[in-house]
């Protein structure tokens, strides 16, 4: 994108306003300024304008998708899953070409699942499960960030020794997600400190 088309996100809410004044039929228009607020934190805006979005436009996939993750970084994990579960089932006739959003859609759920903050609302067979669909479906998410989901859902299942071998993996994965591998590194250690402490607590 040419530099001087791109917007700075505090004019991001007040530029796409002024759209939607123009057309307020634009569901596009609608779903910038929901990621917009999204990253500006105004929590009750996006989730409402990621709603008229929806409203607007109720047989895109995406739209759930994005709604979806935002619910997902509010904790409301129900909301979040019914999110991902539509736009799973609308995702075929709406895909774009080169990009499985199905398999995205999969390993969202799975993170959901294996960390939602309520432990009530965690699963982490539905985890290990969607995942693994992801996987089946695009052999890419097979690899490092496979791994660090599939550790996540096995750690949350209380199977830390094999959560520790996933995240093992993953760190072995040449030239994996460079920005991410400290913090994968932390996540190792955490689970390694997990696991010495369950086998010091014995059977």
């Amino acid at each position: 994108m040419d530099r001087t088309s791109a917007i700075r996100l505090s004019q991001a809410v007040p530029y796409f306003s002024t759209m939607i004044q123009g057309a307020p039929d634009n569901w596009d228009a609608y779903l910038r300024r929901a990621e917009a607020e999204h990253a500006l934190n105004q929590r009750e805006a996006a989730t409402q304008d990621y709603g008229t979005a929806i409203r607007l436009h109720p047989l895109e996939a995406f739209l759930y998708l994005r709604r979806g993750r935002h619910y997902s970084t509010l904790h409301a994990c129900d909301k979040a899953l019914s999110d991902f579960d539509k736009a799973i089932s609308l995702a075929p006739t709406s895909a774009p070409q080169g990009y499985n959003l199905v398999a995205e859609l999969y390993s969202l759920e799975s993170s959901v699942y294996s960390g939602c903050p309520d432990s009530t609302r965690r699963d982490p067979r539905k985890a290990i499960e969607a995942i693994q669909h992801a996987i089946a479906l695009d052999s890419s998410r097979g690899g490092a960030r496979g791994f660090v989901i599939l550790a996540g859902a096995y750690a949350s299942s209380g199977d830390l020794a094999e959560a520790v071998r996933l995240m093992k993996q993953a760190l072995a994965v040449p030239g994996a997600a460079p920005s991410y591998r400290e913090d994968w590194q932390r996540q190792l250690e955490e689970y390694q400190r997990a696991l010495a402490k369950q086998g010091a607590k014995g059977p």
